[in-house]
């Protein structure tokens, strides 16, 4: 199951810590996203997720 665990803003953007599961065991990525506050919660959770799949295909 994919995880977001501390969603926060930080003044500037958001950070949370996302794990996603593979089959050699949990991956875990410190990500960001830049954005004002304002920005719809779903929005920040599926970018937030699209930067830690980015991370992982490096």
């Amino acid at each position: 199951m994919i995880r977001l665990n501390d969603i926060r803003y930080t003044g500037r953007g958001f950070e949370a810590a996302v794990v996603l599961p593979t089959h050699k065991g949990p991956l875990k990525y410190n990500c960001r996203v830049d954005g004002p506050a304002t920005l719809d919660p779903s929005m920040v959770k599926r970018a937030l997720l699209g930067h830690a799949v980015r991370q992982r295909t490096r």
